[in-house]
């Protein structure tokens, strides 16, 4: 089982407004479609997931802190071991790539300091920003109710799944999104840290076409 710790700091992008207006229609023609069945024996190579967790590396975080952790799950025995906490979606496990799972991490605050190091090193902020926003963190997080810390790592894990399964897209594979499983248990299963929030979990494949006539999937796209 591959993980993947995305947690690269954003960088400010500069891009003329003439860049802008050229790419505005097609900005404006994205859209993300769910899928549900996949070809089946598509292997996903290091290479391939590395390019797309590379893509999705300026994803927005609070404080930037990119809290987010992807859990690769592709082998049969793991697969097999999943199936024990899915509530339905067998198709899916059976025909994807790979199933990915998403947690965030309730002890985001503490790699704060590490982060904002880096910066300062690289150059990005200076000193004071640095001491500035790392104050600004500690007050914030480290007196967090808990409900309250659960509610911010879930809009932070929607927002880069959406760009997660956006971006397979560019790499012509799809993802569909799973909210039947007993999360409660997956940490367990996978020896996974438990200051791993699970958040989602998204297969991942090549989207199973049918002949034009010839009744498919239902496809869902979110606009």
């Amino acid at each position: 089982m591959l993980k993947y710790n995305v947690n690269v700091f954003i960088k400010i992008l500069f891009i003329d407004q003439n860049y802008k207006r050229k790419h505005k229609m097609k900005e404006s023609k994205m859209k993300i479609k769910t899928v549900r069945l996949f070809e089946k024996d598509q292997k996903i190579n290091k290479e391939t997931w590395d390019k797309i967790f590379q893509d999705i590396r300026f994803t927005p975080s609070s404080f930037d802190l990119q809290p987010w952790r992807f859990f690769v799950i592709e082998s049969q025995e793991n697969k097999n071991k999943l199936k024990t906490c899915l509530k339905g979606n067998l198709t899916q496990l059976e025909t994807s790539s790979a199933m990915v799972l998403l947690f965030g991490d309730l002890n985001k605050a503490k790699n704060s300091e590490y982060i904002y190091q880096q910066k300062w090193l690289n150059n990005e902020i200076t000193l004071e920003r640095k001491e500035l926003v790392l104050k600004q963190i500690k007050e914030n997080y480290f007196s967090m109710q808990e409900n309250k810390l659960h509610n911010e790592l879930f809009l932070e894990g929607g927002i880069v799944g959406l760009n997660f399964v956006a971006t397979l897209q560019k790499f012509d594979y799809n993802g569909g999104f799973i909210g039947g499983c007993k999360f409660d248990q997956v940490n367990e299963l996978f020896d996974i840290p438990s200051n791993y929030l699970p958040l989602i979990l998204i297969s991942v494949g090549k989207e199973k076409l049918f002949p034009e006539g010839e009744k498919g999937q239902k496809k869902h796209l979110l606009n």
